[in-house]
């Protein structure tokens, strides 16, 4: 195979609150192995959050040329 290269952007992605609309989600202990789930807490109003196989906040990565 031949190897590509192309420049990207690095990008935060962050997750607000379901609650209270405001406040960002963070992660507040370890992924549970067994089952994927992570336990996330909103900094503001301190809702807990849990999702599958994804951590916020976090780095993804898109092409220049590609729209947000």
């Amino acid at each position: 195979m031949t190897e590509v290269k192309r420049k990207v952007q690095a990008i935060e992605v962050n997750y607000v609150c379901d609650k209270c609309k405001h406040g960002m989600v963070e992660r507040c202990g370890d992924t549970d192995t067994k089952t994927g789930f992570t336990p996330h807490k909103c900094m503001i109003c301190g809702h807990e959050h849990t999702f599958k196989w994804v951590s916020y906040p976090r780095i993804d990565y898109i092409g220049e040329d590609d729209v947000l």
